[in-house]
């Protein structure tokens, strides 16, 4: 039996602790190789000559490079981990490696007691969480798209929490494109859409120019007809997060175009302007795309009203699909489109707007609350059972 955990405990001088725990030959075999493996470990000792039990080794994650650090190592992070242990009372039969990271700061009284308070937390913990087995796989998944790692600073969308608001980016100049995504508010709930025309005049690189003012959600309105694979790749190389292909497209280009969303890891959009029936092009696809959107085209707009409510969203088939719907998409039909789409469009109603940001807001405003209101404070649902 092995299990694993981690912790990391402290804001500007942190402790990094990571647990093999375990008993069993399996186990035996795990802690013999990290005692014998450069930078040398040592065993988790209360003092001199006094090694905890279950029999525990401190094993640095990195070289040693100075006498501070190794002072630091032999000392108060060592004493930390030894103290962890001890009081957790674990089965004898145990045997834990803990690797830790060792920082090279001023030795003083002061950054002395912060390694030894911070390496005592979170050896409990992370011991505590590997023989909890923490984190359930229900917890990941509740996670995943919520998770702001600190050193990266943005999350990963990927479009698990609708409804949304995609910003359409039809724009004429780079300064209006600018001066739109500026004022947008700051919200998980704002997609932003390069749109065919915005790309046509400044070409795929224009999307490097977006992603320099806005880190989050973009997608790449090629409306690819054909070449899909070709098309996406480029757009994958831009940063896009998601491609649009063209349903009237030969089925070959979409599929390739699915496929190669899926092998860069990118998020794939058909768009079904000028059918008649999206959802049997959808049923006839292999490979099946991540979004499938209804569009009313501009140009339509003023004859073709009921288009965007030629889905049945009640239908099994749909209920698994993410659905957007672009053109036509304003604010007083928000309400409405909301409970059948995942993905609500508007273009010429922001960008064309006086204050685009104020449009911006009223509609998300509609859609629910964004991620940051109910985030969790550090791991707070690890609780006690009472």
């Amino acid at each position: 039996m092995i299990k694993f955990g981690e912790a990391v405990l402290g804001k500007n001088l942190k402790a990094v602790v990571n647990v093999i725990i375990g008993k069993g030959s399996e186990m035996d075999i795990a802690f013999t190789n990290a005692l014998t493996r450069t930078p040398s470990p040592i065993f988790a000792n209360l003092r001199d000559n006094l090694i905890v039990k279950p029999l525990s080794i401190v094993v640095p994650r990195h070289d040693i490079k100075n006498e501070i650090q190794d002072e630091l190592l032999y000392g108060v992070i060592q004493y930390g981990v030894a103290k962890a242990v001890a009081d957790l009372d674990l089965d004898e039969d145990l045997k834990a490696v803990i690797t830790v990271s060792v920082p090279d700061v001023p030795y003083t009284t002061l950054n002395k007691r912060k390694l030894f308070h911070y390496y005592y937390g979170a050896t409990k913990l992370a011991i505590t969480r590997a023989l909890n087995e923490y984190p359930s796989k229900e917890k990941i998944k509740k996670e995943k798209y919520r998770a702001l790692h600190p050193l990266v600073g943005f999350r990963d969308i990927r479009l698990e929490r609708p409804p949304y608001l995609q910003v359409a980016l039809d724009v004429p100049t780079i300064e209006n494109m600018e001066f739109i995504i500026e004022s947008l508010p700051k919200s998980d709930r704002i997609l932003i859409e390069a749109g065919t025309p915005l790309i046509k005049k400044y070409g795929i690189e224009v999307i490097e120019h977006i992603r320099e003012l806005y880190d989050g959600y973009i997608v790449a309105d090629l409306k690819t007809l054909d070449t899909g694979r070709i098309e996406v790749r480029m757009a994958f190389e831009c940063t896009a997060n998601a491609v649009v292909l063209s349903g009237v497209a030969p089925k070959a280009t979409i599929l390739k175009g699915i496929h190669e969303c899926e092998k860069c890891g990118i998020m794939s959009y058909l768009d079904t302007i000028n059918m008649d029936d999206p959802l049997k092009l959808y049923s006839s696809l292999e490979i099946k795309p991540d979004v499938l959107m209804v569009h009313r085209g501009i140009d339509e707009e003023t004859f073709n009203k009921d288009r965007i409510n030629i889905f049945n969203t009640n239908n099994e088939k749909m209920k698994k699909l993410i659905l957007g719907v672009a053109g036509g998409v304003s604010m007083d039909s928000i309400d409405e489109l909301k409970t059948k789409y995942d993905i609500l469009v508007v273009g010429r109603g922001i960008t064309k707007s006086r204050d685009p940001g104020r449009v911006a807001r009223a509609i998300v405003n509609k859609l629910g609350d964004d991620i940051e209101q109910y985030r969790l404070y550090l791991d707070e649902d690890e609780d006690i059972d009472l």
